[in-house]
């Protein structure tokens, strides 16, 4: 007799893996019912919408206002991942949202507005039980990308206004730099606050409404408002290719003594502490995008104390931006 052969059963892929744990937080944006995966969907259980699933799952099929972020995060898909020489996403993260490595490790974490996945990177090295990176634009594609073969990351496309997710589902919920890209911010920071669970911490880092003190940086934020409102009306392509074009003009003028200043007449942004791709990448992120709010200290505060959190924390982030947490009360 020949011994019949044991197959061994199949080993999940990590994005399946992800997927399977991802399943126990979703809920169908239009209803709020169950959802189940199918092959390459997703389905309502409750009004059996459909939604379709590759490396992505996907609850929109427009990115509207967000459109040009997907250009951007395609294209300069792994210009601001971190690495041995520049860990840059961990600063910002540690910086803007106060999240220290134990406050993620084994937690269940949403990043509203994750791009091409800077942040999640981070989040997923802490060691998260599940890090979900949510964006309306086809950035999630440059997300999956980067991040979808490791087990404990998802990443979905939809509407920060209707999340596909059950309420409370999450430890932690944060967003940088994201929500004054949105309709309203103040709106798209209410829309995350049911997502939180009792005792959870939500953090958010926004546009402020000044730079620095002084005249000189007043004048610089007066020149980019005037010059957005002509870019942000010019084709993607267009504002890609200025980007591309004038900001290594500009990036060695700028090591010119007083011939430099002459930069200040265009819309280019140049960093000088960081490679001359981030100045390229950045130029473009600044004038091609559609909308754009900025917001003081008190202002971002106040989204807070109203929506009821407690411990709330204005953090010490970089110049130009407001960056606050505060955490959901816990049940008594």
């Amino acid at each position: 007799m020949v011994a019949m052969q044991r197959s061994n059963p199949p080993v999940p892929s990590p994005a399946s893996a992800a997927l399977d744990r991802a399943l126990a937080l979703l809920a169908c944006p239009v209803c709020g019912g169950d959802v189940a995966a199918e092959p390459g969907s997703l389905v309502c259980r409750g009004c059996a919408a459909r939604y379709s699933r590759d490396r992505v799952l996907r609850f929109v099929e427009r990115a509207e206002y967000a459109a040009s972020f997907g250009v951007q995060w395609k294209t300069f898909s792994r210009v601001q991942l971190d690495s041995a020489r520049l860990a840059d996403s961990e600063r910002r993260l540690r910086r803007e949202t106060g999240l220290a490595p134990e406050e993620l490790r084994g937690r269940l974490v949403l990043e509203a507005g994750c791009g091409m996945g800077r942040f999640l990177d981070v989040v997923s090295r802490d060691g998260a039980a599940l890090a979900v990176g949510v964006d309306l634009s086809a950035a999630v594609d440059a997300a999956a990308e980067n991040l979808g073969d490791r087990p404990n990351v998802c990443i979905a496309q939809a509407d920060l206004f209707r999340l596909p997710f059950r309420r409370a589902a999450f430890d932690v919920v944060y967003s940088i730099g994201v929500l004054h890209h949105t309709p309203s911010a103040e709106r798209a920071f209410q829309a995350l606050v049911p997502f939180v669970k009792p005792g959870g911490v939500l953090a958010v880092s926004v546009y402020a409404a000044t730079v620095k003190p002084g005249v000189p940086w007043a004048l610089n934020l007066a020149r980019r408002r005037l010059w957005r409102t002509v870019t942000r009306r010019l084709p993607w392509r267009v504002n890609l290719w200025w980007a591309r074009l004038a900001v290594p003009v500009f990036w060695v003028i700028d090591k010119i003594p007083v011939v430099r200043y002459v930069r200040y007449l265009f819309p280019v942004l140049i960093y000088r502490d960081y490679p001359l791709a981030w100045s390229v990448l950045d130029t473009f992120d600044t004038y091609a995008t559609a909308l754009e709010s900025r917001h003081r200290p008190k202002e971002v505060f106040r989204w807070f104390r109203e929506a009821g959190l407690t411990e709330i924390d204005l953090l010490d982030s970089d110049d130009g931006w407001v960056s606050v947490r505060g955490r959901v009360p816990a049940r008594a």
